[in-house]
């Protein structure tokens, strides 16, 4: 009975048109233009030992196959009957192609980003609240980033006048927090935006006598009575703002780590970034007894098991965020390069008691190296923006030294001058010390200046030259003012925002910036159309010998079954006639 493939062939088109559809489906919005952590965050679909569509084509070209060798031995081609087998045969081939394309579908409806503003050197120092409240009033939402050395409102100095300020080192912080609810919450609409702060080394609260910086404690900026994280960390109090801050858990000194050293994924409910805010090259506490030294650096280089706690805390949760495809900001105040000239790699005292180390040296280097985005430091009263870096160059400069770190051109991923950047080349580091500090000087002799694509003092009229761009020393209008950011999942963009002009403010030419980072064209590990090919390939010759091996066994079937239906003549009967007269050939004679 002969076999028919034909009804086989023209079965098989309602799983095609499955296929066909589930893989059209499977890709909707999946197009070429989404780029960035979500589709980092998204992963290509299971596939099963031997797909679907790969199982169908190749019983489709095994069932052709053997249809066609039939025609041929029974010498009945029919051309029609072919062409339908072999157009549904290469139907289906797309179908396996559109199959075997990975499926990175965005699980984001609609697509998140947001938007922050950060500075550091916040306070009226001197007593001058102009400068800080013109910044104040530029903050919009989603929240604010303080930078450290919150408020200046408790310095034992002078004003520029030679008065006495006569503030004691604490006890002003709710004073500060009354000032900024004023000029941003209020302002704003919206009591529970939050300003989310970062130790700097006016509010360690260090009691040691040769600390002259002290401006108030952290503890106290972020008391219930001030601007407690329990203001924004829910969305009972800050809605879809809300900041849901996860601590170290090593800030003994304390009740909590907010302020000094964790992180927040935002936005908390469908997070794509990690902000990570840290305390660095200094100790923070109120008590001789109780201090924290906040440092990081490993034990294989520093041997110190404080800071290796650190780094290892810090080096988890950094990992954590490049598995999970988010953009990673970090956050402190103390950078260890930066163009001016009194600002130089703080780490912790002499580097004897390191190991020979300097802890932020180490650090900034690993940051550089494992797939941070973006570094956000003050400290410096300068603005400063870095070209993409991937390294500090190779001398590892002693503790608080200002020129000990050398320019290293092959630590230079991308100068910045097109302020375009790729996501995962390196890192870019940004230096807001002027949201409302001027005293800050460009140092252009600096070697670590060749590290930046811009910078800007805004000292008054002292500088010739207030700026540095690509290269060059410049002068413009320049002051203070802060910086704003917006994060989405295909890019982080930057933009410097003026909030007074104090150097050279009648220039025609305004000191400003920008900047780009973007997500790579192409998502890793994603599958192309050459690597689609080998798939065919198989599939196809596991047809080919499918057919081979089914024809083989057919006529080997064929030629048995008509040897054993053929009589052989040496046991043939004679055949008798009527008389019963016999012959050898079986006639009658």
């Amino acid at each position: 009975m002969p076999v028919r493939t034909r009804p086989f062939l023209i079965g098989l088109a309602l799983p095609i048109v499955a296929e066909l559809v589930s893989s059209a489906h499977a890709h909707t919005g999946t197009g070429v233009s989404i780029v960035g952590p979500d589709i980092y965050q998204s992963q290509p679909a299971l596939a099963s030992a031997i797909p679907i569509s790969e199982a169908i084509f190749s019983l489709a070209l095994l069932l052709l196959g053997i249809h066609f060798v039939f025609s041929l031995r029974k010498r009945q081609f029919q051309f029609r009957s072919h062409l339908l087998g072999a157009s549904l045969v290469g139907i289906l081939a797309l179908g396996v192609l559109a199959g075997a394309m990975p499926s990175y579908e965005v699980s984001i409806t609609p697509p998140v980003s947001f938007r922050f503003y950060f500075g550091g050197d916040t306070g009226y120092y001197s007593g001058v609240l102009k400068y800080s409240n013109m910044s104040n009033r530029l903050i919009q939402s989603d929240f604010f980033l303080d930078l450290g050395d919150i408020s200046y409102n408790g310095t034992t100095r002078t004003y520029t006048d030679g008065t006495p300020a006569n503030f004691p080192p604490t006890g002003n912080e709710v004073d500060w927090c009354n000032f900024v609810k004023t000029n941003v919450q209020n302002r704003l609409g919206i009591p529970s935006l939050p300003y989310i702060f970062i130790t700097g080394n006016h509010e360690d609260g260090n009691p040691n006598p040769g600390n002259l910086d002290r401006d108030g404690y952290i503890d106290a900026f972020i008391g219930n009575n001030c601007m407690p994280l329990s203001a924004f960390n829910s969305t009972s109090t800050a809605g879809d703002r809300y900041i849901n801050f996860v601590g170290s858990g090593l800030c003994t000194e304390s009740y909590t780590c907010y302020g000094k050293e964790g992180y927040f994924d935002y936005p908390a409910a469908n997070p794509i970034a990690r902000i990570i805010t840290l305390t660095v090259a200094d100790s923070v506490g109120n008590s001789t007894n109780n201090l924290v030294h906040f440092n990081y650096c490993p034990l294989s280089m520093c041997d110190n098991p404080t800071m290796n706690a650190h780094w290892d805390w810090l080096t988890a949760v950094i990992s954590a965020a490049k598995d999970a495809g988010r953009w990673i900001i970090v956050a402190f105040h103390k950078p260890c390069i930066s163009p001016d000239f009194t600002t130089g790699c703080e780490g912790d005292g002499n580097n004897v008691n390191n190991n020979g180390h300097n802890p932020n040296y180490q650090l900034e280097k690993y940051l550089l190296s494992h797939g941070v985005d973006v570094l956000l430091n003050a400290h410096s009263h300068i603005y400063a923006r870095s070209k993409q870096l991937t390294c500090l160059g190779p001398t590892e400069p002693e503790s608080d030294s200002t020129d000990g770190i050398t320019y290293d051109p092959t630590c230079v991923a991308n100068d910045g001058s097109s302020g375009v950047y790729t996501r995962g080349a390196g890192t870019v580091e940004v230096i807001q010390g002027v949201f409302s500090q001027r005293s800050g000087l460009l140092n252009f002799s600096r070697a670590v200046i060749n590290y930046f694509a811009k910078a800007m003092s805004a000292q008054g009229t002292n500088p010739v030259d207030c700026c540095w761009t690509n290269g060059s020393p410049i002068d413009m209008a320049s002051g203070n003012g802060v910086g704003m950011m917006t994060v989405s999942s295909t890019q982080i963009s930057f933009a410097w925002v003026p909030s007074i002009s104090s150097h050279n403010p009648t220039s025609p030419t305004k000191f400003t910036d920008s900047f780009v980072i973007r997500a790579p064209i192409n998502p890793p590990n994603s599958s192309t159309p050459n690597e689609l090919l080998p798939l065919i390939i198989e599939s196809s010759i596991a047809a080919v010998v499918g057919v081979v091996a089914t024809d083989a066994a057919l006529i080997f079937r064929r030629r048995r079954r008509n040897r054993n239906s053929r009589v052989p003549a040496s046991s043939a009967q004679p055949a008798a006639d009527r008389d019963g007269h016999y012959s050898v050939s079986g006639r009658a004679r």
